[in-house]
Parts: structure tokens; C-alpha cells; sequence
């Protein structure tokens, strides 16, 4: 039999967010895709989501260190999938374009590049790659849909189980 911590959706979470976070970095040292604000924002959210899958699954809580930790988890899929949802958009729409390069960005004061990181980018507006005819935005928007399903179906489970004891 498997120890605890092999039996719980950490393991894959983290794997899967892993592979993810090694694919961004693979299209941007091998294909020369070099990241914009909203990339590197939702890869900062990729790696919250990776490190709380990871410490969570070595850690090996019981039932409500498990609740934390996917409502932690969650957190950092919700808010890659809103970033991405923003990317796309900003593809969407015609004529946009992100004012400072990605270099200029740090030059700012914290709130200004909190914004920056937020709202806008380098170019965000450009199809620069595309698989299935899906741009990377949006496949970055469904990777973090799905990686935001396993702590909502655990979230779910939890929850039926609180009522089935009550």
C-alpha cells in the first residue's frame, strides 16, 4: 500500500503544474518566446500553485490542513485563469497593444509595476504562436481551469462530507 501522501491529488496537481512550468520555459529558452507582463504574471501564479501542491503533498496534512491547502491552491488557479482570461482578451481585441517592454516594467515604483503586471505587458496583444489553433493565452487559460479543478472537486468532496455527518 502507498503512503498517505502518494494517495492524495498533490502529487499529480504538482506534476501537472510542473510539466506546465517547464513548458513555459522551454517555449521561451527554445522557441524564443520571450514572456510579457501577463505571461510572466501568470507564471508567477503557475509557481504559487506548483509550491503550494508541492509543500502540501511533502507536508502530508490531515483533513483540514488539506482544505487549506486547496483553497491555497485554488486561489493561485483562480487567479492565473483571471490573468489569462485578461491576456486573451487583450488579443481579442483589435489594435491593442501593451505601452513599455518588459525590461522598462521594473524600472517603476511597486504600484506602478503591480499595474503594469496586472493590466498590461509587452506586446500582449500579438499572436505570436498558436497549436490547435489555440494561442497561448488560451491554452494557458485552460491549463489553469483545469489545474483549478482538482482542488474545487476536492473542495466539493469535503464539503459532502461535512453534510453527510451532520
Amino acid at each position: 500500500m502507498l503512503p498517505a501522501r502518494f494517495r492524495t491529488p498533490f502529487l499529480p496537481a504538482w506534476l501537472a503544474s510542473l510539466a506546465i512550468l517547464a513548458a513555459s520555459f522551454y517555449l521561451e529558452s527554445v522557441l524564443g518566446l520571450m514572456p510579457c507582463a501577463l505571461c510572466f504574471s501568470q507564471r508567477v501564479a503557475l509557481a504559487g500553485y506548483t509550491l503550494v501542491c508541492f509543500v502540501a503533498w511533502l507536508h502530508g496534512p490531515g483533513v483540514r490542513g488539506i482544505y487549506r491547502y486547496m483553497v491555497a491552491a485554488l486561489v493561485c488557479a483562480l487567479v492565473g485563469a483571471m490573468l489569462a482570461a485578461r491576456h486573451v482578451w487583450v488579443q481579442g481585441v483589435a489594435g491593442s497593444s501593451c505601452p513599455q517592454p518588459m525590461s522598462r516594467v521594473f524600472e517603476q515604483p511597486w504600484y506602478e509595476i503591480v499595474r503594469s503586471l496586472l493590466w498590461s505587458g509587452s506586446d500582449c496583444g500579438s499572436l505570436t504562436w498558436s497549436f490547435i489553433d489555440l494561442t497561448l493565452p488560451e491554452w494557458s487559460l485552460v491549463a489553469f481551469l483545469l489545474l483549478a479543478s482538482v482542488p474545487l472537486s476536492c473542495l466539493f468532496a469535503y464539503r459532502l462530507r461535512v453534510l453527510a455527518n451532520a
